[in-house]
């Protein structure tokens, strides 16, 4: 569980680099916020382009590296290259054109690397699981924001090779030390119709109605996510190193909360800890909105870690009880596609909305989407009961 975790710190030393450091990088390149949401969005493209296939290939690979390890490595070699490029682009579309092929080498990685957890633990472990995985990666998002508040105005560069260096070399220590199981005979790579592969998909229908459903939540997140920075920075008047803290407390809140959500999960139901905090997540993004300095902000932010952590740890071993095994991730790269789809609407949405009322119209927003997957998931009913 812990070399899961160390993998996926350094997927979230790239994340917070997306949601903290990407977006200050390229307001320096356009005034622009919809300009802005565009380069971000392309996270979301990648998702919704690479994930399924690259998990349908995966759960067929069989070569002596493992089903998951050649995809994770070359991924975060990509990644690599692409994050220590990008400060030496000259103007936003050599900036944009290096960011899509980012984006895409690290969504080469993550659901085959995201696959290995159901490879490696036992059904009735898997919200721990996800809370330990999630609980290291945590603390990755809590080291790239406080580098950040420290590295960033004094030197760009460095914080582009320190975020390009630990997002490679984390996730290389976690492929090396973590052993694959043998590969189980996955299932046939037959040549099928679109129409038959989604009609085929649509029999799986509450893995169907998590995925609609999650994709509204995450809906909801991205809109607020991509701008908090600037949230924060722009209509509450803090400095750029100074702003950082407030992804930092949100990641420390959701790092504490992390393990004890996935605890709770295994113990007394996934779909019912699940279900409140997507509740509590709504209203806490409503109280954000009514922030007027750092410290509210830091307060607001900080209480949406706690359903954050949550939908981490408990969504993720939630949705695994819905999907067949043999075709994990395959399914695990449809789910990621959701999330992107969202990434990559969210930003979009959230830009135009800033542009035409202002930064506060994004909360109320994100809080009625989230609702809304809060009422498609209560109508998912799971089939596998873990045993406590």
């Amino acid at each position: 569980m812990i070399l899961l975790g160390v993998g996926w710190f350094g997927v979230q030393v790239f994340w917070a680099f997306h949601g903290a450091t990407l977006p200050l990088f390229l307001a320096d390149l356009t005034d622009s916020k919809f300009r802005i949401s565009l380069v971000l969005s392309l996270a979301g493209i990648s998702g919704i382009l690479v994930p399924p296939l690259v998990g349908y290939l995966s759960d067929r690979t069989t070569v002596r590296f493992g089903r998951r390890t050649p995809f994770v490595f070359f991924g975060m070699l990509g990644v690599l290259a692409c994050v220590l490029a990008l400060p030496r682009m000259a103007g936003l579309g050599a900036v944009t054109l290096v960011a899509g092929i980012m984006y895409l080498s690290l969504r080469t990685a993550e659901t085959p690397f995201l696959s290995l957890l159901p490879d490696i633990t036992p059904r009735e472990q898997r919200s721990t699981a996800s809370g330990v995985m999630n609980l290291v990666g945590s603390i990755g998002l809590i080291s790239c924001f406080v580098a950040g508040s420290l590295v960033w105005e004094r030197s760009p560069d460095a914080m582009f090779a320190l975020v390009a260096v630990s997002s490679f070399g984390f996730m290389l220590l976690s492929v090396a030390l973590i052993r694959e199981p043998a590969a189980q005979p996955g299932p046939p790579a037959d040549r099928v119709s679109p129409a038959a592969y989604l009609k085929g998909l649509g029999e799986e229908r509450n893995a169907v109605r998590f995925l609609v459903a999650q994709f509204f939540w995450w809906l909801g997140f991205w809109m607020i996510s991509s701008f908090l920075i600037l949230f924060v920075a722009e209509e509450l008047g803090v400095s750029e190193s100074r702003s950082f803290l407030v992804p930092m407390v949100f990641s420390i809140v959701a790092m504490v909360a992390m393990l004890p959500m996935g605890m709770l999960g295994d113990r007394f139901g996934r779909k019912e800890i699940l279900a409140w905090m997507i509740a509590l997540w709504a209203l806490a993004g409503l109280l954000v909105a009514l922030s007027q300095n750092l410290t509210h902000a830091l307060f607001t932010v900080g209480l949406t870690g706690i359903p954050f952590a949550a939908v981490m740890a408990v969504g993720y071993a939630f949705f695994l009880d819905l999907i067949p095994e043999e075709r994990t991730a395959e399914f695990v790269g449809i789910g990621v596609l959701t999330i992107a789809g969202a990434q990559f609407v969210g930003p979009l949405v959230g830009g135009e909305l800033i542009d035409t009322l202002g930064y506060r119209a994004l909360f109320p927003v994100a809080a009625a989407f989230q609702i809304v997957g809060l009422a498609l998931l209560l109508r998912v009913k799971p089939h596998r009961s873990p045993e406590g």
